[in-house]
């Protein structure tokens, strides 16, 4: 798990996804309590149950490698494989910076698409693909892109996490360019922190940042406090639910004890 948390620290931003996967029993306010008491950099996702597509194992440490196309690379105990984790990590890694396919115009879309984020430029690209299979799949790459960043700034904003979400939305904005279809819901996307009630939110969420901070660095014996005064009369928002969660979650008692 150190191991894991490290990784997705140093790789984030190259294109790693870490998912941690609860199997002791905890449910999900022991899990988020027990990883900010004894992991407090962790930024995985976390889940007490899971449709990812691995092996199930009796034992643990048990970890798996799924590469950028979805296919099982590796699975089993990290700590027993002659070949490190890291090895397989990097080779997929490299594949997200410099596009994988069948053919130079495949892989330099999908560099594009998943190394840049620049969805206009992968649609420009597109079109040196000739027409068949590979271009219908690229082509459906980039517009289930486009759908899960929609999606992403929906269901932000729906945790709480509306700082995130205004980044995620700029960020869309950015990679759509000026293409005449994706624009203007982009747009409209990025308009929508300017109402009232998303600033609100924004100004509570710049608040919850603040005492995330001192957990992260090992300061938050004051958090439980801090974490009631922001909920007093706030309560009732996106961000003050997540607030509540976390309180929750620090005053709830370890999975055994």
């Amino acid at each position: 798990m150190p191991s894991a948390i490290k990784h997705d620290l140093e790789l984030r931003s190259k294109g790693l996804v870490t998912i941690l996967i609860e199997s002791q029993g905890s449910n999900a306010e022991q899990l988020e309590g027990f990883l900010w008491r004894t992991f407090p950099d962790n930024r995985c996702f976390s889940c007490t149950n899971t449709n990812v597509p691995i092996p199930q194992s009796g034992g643990i440490p048990h970890a798996a490698v799924i590469g950028v196309d979805g296919t099982l690379l590796w699975v089993g105990n990290p700590a027993g494989t002659p070949k490190p984790v890291e090895e397989f990590v990097h080779a997929e890694l490299e594949k997200v910076k410099k596009g994988w396919g069948p053919t130079p115009e495949a892989r330099k879309v999908r560099a594009a698409l998943f190394g840049k984020g620049d969805l206009a430029g992968a649609l420009t690209l597109l079109e040196a693909v000739p027409e068949g299979e590979l271009r219908t799949q690229l082509k459906a790459e980039i517009d289930a892109r486009v759908a899960i960043a929609k999606k992403s700034v929906t269901e932000l904003k729906e945790q709480g996490r509306w700082l995130e979400a205004q980044e995620r939305a700029k960020d869309h904005l950015k990679a759509v360019g000026k293409h005449a279809e994706w624009q203007p819901e982009a747009a409209q996307m990025v308009a929508e922190f300017e109402t009232e009630a998303a600033k609100a939110e924004l100004a509570l969420d710049k608040k919850l940042d603040k005492i995330e901070k001192q957990l992260r660095d090992k300061k938050g014996d004051g958090a439980p406090k801090a974490l009631q005064a922001l909920l007093k009369g706030d309560a009732g928002s996106k961000v003050g639910a997540r607030a509540q969660r976390l309180l929750t979650a620090l005053q709830t008692p370890p999975h055994g004890r």
